[in-house]
């Protein structure tokens, strides 16, 4: 990492944090970094951190004592974007001659870390047709069952709806820096090789 970016082709990793623990770890490579927007890809075949609960059940949310199992990325591939300050981040399912899709993930703006961003999910999503005609919410039962919980307070979850509406409305606007007709034709780089979790990705604040 140079003056805070990081050069096209660097290996970094993605983790999302509950409570001061690791809920998931990704790992990716970089394809551009501007300082407030970093692209990066997971290629297919690309191995992640997901949590399940003690029985080795995929769990959702943070409820429950839980560990990571590893899962390995599958399909053609995904572009990742994040914006700094934006509390939502935008993956780009690569396809065949076009995307498979967009997916807008609400989550706590990134924090950059000596291996990679540190984030918080925060469950809403929304799903993008390829050519953005049809917008659907996904989770939202997930954003109440937190509520419902503790692990997210009303206010909380009224802001994750709102962040919501700006990213449609943004996207509607044409100006959305993750939605670039580039990617319906992009094809990962054969050359490139698989990233990995970075050393010492276990603990807060990394170990390396």
């Amino acid at each position: 990492m140079t003056a805070d970016r990081w050069a096209p082709g660097t290996h970094i990793t993605a983790r999302s944090i509950w409570g001061g623990r690791i809920f998931a770890a990704s790992c990716f490579v970089v394809i551009e970094d501007a300082g407030d927007v970093i692209t990066a890809c997971t290629p297919p075949g690309t191995v992640w951190k997901r949590p399940v609960d003690l029985d080795g059940n995929d769990i959702r949310l943070p409820h429950v004592e839980w560990r990571l199992r590893d899962d390995v990325w599958r399909g053609r591939g995904m572009v990742r974007v994040w914006m700094r300050d934006v509390a939502h981040s935008v993956l780009i399912f690569l396809g065949d001659g076009d995307v498979g899709g967009w997916y807008v993930n609400m989550e706590t703006p990134f924090r950059r870390n000596a291996i990679g961003l540190d984030l918080r999910d925060q469950h809403l999503d929304i799903i993008l047709s390829a050519d953005l005609g049809r917008v659907r919410w996904k989770d939202e039962d997930e954003v109440e069952e937190a509520v419902a919980f503790g692990s997210m307070t009303a206010e909380e979850a009224a802001e994750v709806h709102a962040e919501g509406e700006r990213a449609v409305e943004w996207i509607r606007r044409g100006d959305h820096p993750a939605f670039d007709d580039r990617w319906r034709t992009w094809q990962v780089p054969e050359e490139w090789d698989l990233p990995v979790l970075a050393p010492g990705w276990e603990t807060l604040p990394p170990a390396i």
